[in-house]
């Protein structure tokens, strides 16, 4: 009987120890999962869809005061601030195209008109009270209209100036009698003319200027119509692509660092390195799809690219993925590349994730964006 009763003790003895390990293991804190974000889709002859993961509000990027944006015919301000940073703004009455932000976002040069004639000034943007003024127009005879800023970062310019003649009669009977492209040396305020044509009533639109290897990518324009050429100046002599289709200077764009040139459509994206018209890739819609703003994605081989349905990144041989079903509007990437920027909502500025999809609005409504800026 004592011999039952001590075997008896033993078993509960070892049961309660099983339970007990069993108790403990299962309280210990477990590793957190970990959600790999979706890789690009490789290229392939059709094009597939890669979903991206669900947003969450923990994984997406937040307004901040390193980035900010250009509000058109209003004022500069910092992605997390409204206020306007330049007192009085000098983007109120300017054309859009009259701007140019450098690589990193940080420095403006800008044509402003005065009573006495354009001048283009410049400023950064952690200073944008400072204005300098580097080229005067004023009493030349020349207009200009477009000036941007080289895409290799370098202390240089590249503007239009354009001599305007009228008939008589007045009206609209203007002939361009030549147009010329012209660099500014920031540091020095050197103004050196790359390229002229003349005697054909076209002006150049410039996209991309490379100081350092003497290679400017332009549209040529007629007066009435769409772009005529691809103009590459190598060295000043210009080389003519004929645009065939021929589309509007609306659909053509650079990339920050100048080296490619895009235009697009609603059914495809064409780009090209600079030097390389004939070199052009096409990158087509799928059948119902309707393509809206396409930009390169500052360092990287990838375009964002509105496609009616959603935001999606497409990479320059073909891949797509999805990264928001329920956003169109895409407006720009910020200039670093680390998030996408969306006037979808009606009542909201969105900053969208490229890696989640998740979305979060800017403080102050809803504006109109310009550009973008870096501070």
């Amino acid at each position: 009987m004592r011999a039952q009763t001590r075997a008896a003790a033993i078993v509960l003895a070892v049961l309660l120890v099983v339970v007990g390990g069993a108790l403990v293991l299962g309280s210990r804190p477990q590793p957190p999962t970990t959600v790999q974000p979706p890789l690009s889709a490789q290229p392939s002859a059709s094009a597939t869809l890669t979903p991206s993961i669900a947003p969450s509000a923990a994984s997406a990027v937040k307004p901040d005061s390193q980035h900010g944006v250009i509000v058109a015919t209003g004022n500069m301000r910092t992605e997390d601030d409204p206020r306007g940073l330049q007192q009085p703004s000098l983007f109120m009455l300017t054309p859009t195209s009259s701007y140019t932000v450098s690589p990193d976002g940080k420095r403006i040069a800008l044509i402003r008109t005065s009573q006495t004639g354009q001048q283009i000034v410049t400023f950064t943007t952690t200073r944008p009270n400072d204005v300098t003024a580097v080229v005067d127009l004023s009493g030349s005879g020349e207009l200009t209209s477009r000036v941007i800023w080289a895409g290799d970062g370098s202390d240089s310019v590249l503007f239009d100036a354009v001599k305007e003649t009228h008939g008589s009669g007045g009206g609209d009977n203007a002939t361009w009698e030549y147009s010329a492209l012209r660099s500014v040396d920031l540091a020095t305020r050197t103004v050196r003319e790359v390229v002229r044509i003349a005697g054909q009533n076209t002006k150049l639109w410039q996209l991309a200027w490379l100081p350092g290897r003497q290679l400017v990518g332009a549209l040529e324009m007629r007066q009435l119509g769409p772009v005529a050429n691809y103009v590459l100046v190598r060295n000043g002599a210009a080389e003519r692509t004929a645009m065939n289709p021929s589309p509007g200077v609306a659909s053509f764009g650079a990339s920050r660092d100048g080296l490619r040139i895009l235009v697009s459509s609603s059914t495809s994206v064409r780009w090209w390195p600079l030097d390389q018209p004939g070199a052009a890739r096409d990158l087509t819609a799928q059948p119902g799809e309707s393509l809206g703003h396409a930009e390169f994605r500052p360092g990287t081989d990838e375009l964002g690219i509105d496609v009616g349905r959603g935001f999606e990144i497409w990479t320059l041989t073909g891949g797509r993925r999805v990264v928001a079903n329920s956003f169109q509007g895409f407006r720009h990437w910020r200039v670093d590349g680390s998030a996408a920027i969306t006037t979808s909502d009606p009542s909201a500025v969105l900053l969208i994730d490229p890696v989640t999809g998740a979305t979060t609005p800017l403080p102050g409504g809803r504006f109109p964006v310009a550009d973008v800026v870096g501070f």
